[in-house]
């Protein structure tokens, strides 16, 4: 019998396979997520355990790509990259998957196109968005090869931020409605993520009819699969849908239901710019146009000193009523 190989950071083959397994054990709640990918309330408790193994899961890559299993150290890498999400630690995730993406086999695999995928989302995350674009093209070509639905839809999501972020919502929208097709015979929680870039593409593309019947679905999805975080912003995203259809009352009854259920003692400073746009529109479509203007000020400040720069979809607010502001004062 030949004796187990041991590596310089003591992982074997035998604790290799065992994370192996481990890795396959897992189940993420929110698996398209661009945030948080399981549940705050209730807790998981398997979570906290997986997370203690991420260094042994990291060992565990290396070792196998060392030791000519390729396919195994992809299989690992493809399943648990989301620890790094986690623990906000994008770096780190894309130097695991560089491993298993750059070095190892090409083979046309499904945990090929799931680490693809894995790794445009953390660049994504980073704000790399040339190198997320490029992993996620590959993701979907891997996942046409293999003709796997979770695969393609997740690669059509990406392909979906990286043209949202471009500003090309056409091509966001016709992504997210792909990925949303794709993925309506799996899990419903991997509709979360297609369908809130398909109101997001739509609103951006001035439909808010079709935003605000989109993001009242996805309120209810994120109430269904319990996301409240979504629930929180969904609600916010209509609101703000809502004061572009003139639906002022409405737009006031969700941004105050969006704080009721986030909390009033919220101190996060992009919550904080937030809530002043908010206010700001209100004031603004109800003829408060002086409130307005100092609401936007504050929203603008608020944003600069915390040094944040708001999304694309907030920016787009503020560049709106900043127009609309300035057009009244012509």
């Amino acid at each position: 019998m030949q004796p187990e190989i041991v590596d310089a950071g003591g992982m074997t083959l035998k604790e290799a396979r065992r994370l192996l397994g481990l890795s396959r054990q897992v189940r993420w709640s929110f698996p398209s997520s661009l945030g948080r990918p399981v549940r705050w309330e209730p807790s998981e408790p398997w979570v906290e355990s997986v997370k203690k193994e991420r260094i042994s899961f990291v060992k565990a890559v290396t070792f196998l790509m060392r030791n000519g299993q390729a396919d195994a150290a992809l299989e690992i890498a493809a399943n648990v990259w989301r620890l790094w999400v986690l623990t906000r630690d994008n770096e780190g995730g894309r130097r695991l998957l560089a491993q298993v993406l750059d070095r190892g086999s090409r083979k046309q695999t499904r945990a090929r196109a799931l680490a693809l995928y894995g790794d445009s989302l953390l660049a994504f995350r980073q704000g790399r968005i040339d190198e997320s674009k490029r992993r996620s093209e590959e993701a979907l070509e891997v996942a046409k090869s293999v003709v796997d639905p979770e695969a393609l839809s997740l690669a059509n999501l990406a392909l979906s931020r990286v043209a949202f972020e471009d500003g090309d919502y056409k091509l966001a929208l016709f992504r997210a409605r792909e990925a949303r097709r794709l993925a309506c015979h799996l899990d419903s929680a991997f509709a979360q993520a297609p369908l809130f870039m398909e109101a997001q593409s739509a609103r951006m593309l001035g439909d808010y009819g079709k935003a605000a019947s989109l993001f009242g679905e996805s309120i209810d999805l994120n109430k269904r699969i319990g996301d409240k975080g979504m629930v929180i912003a969904e609600l916010n995203n209509l609101g703000l849908v809502e004061i572009h259809r003139n639906n002022v009352d409405a737009a006031e009854r969700l941004f105050e239901e969006s704080e009721r259920i986030s909390g009033s003692k919220d101190d996060n400073p992009y919550s904080k710019a937030v809530t002043h746009l908010n206010k700001a529109m209100i004031a603004f479509k109800r003829g408060h146009i002086s409130q307005a203007k100092s609401l936007l000020v504050t929203t603008k400040s608020t944003f600069e000193r915390s040094m944040i720069e708001p999304a694309r979809d907030d920016k787009f607010e503020i560049d709106w009523l900043d127009r609309e502001l300035a057009r009244g004062a012509s």
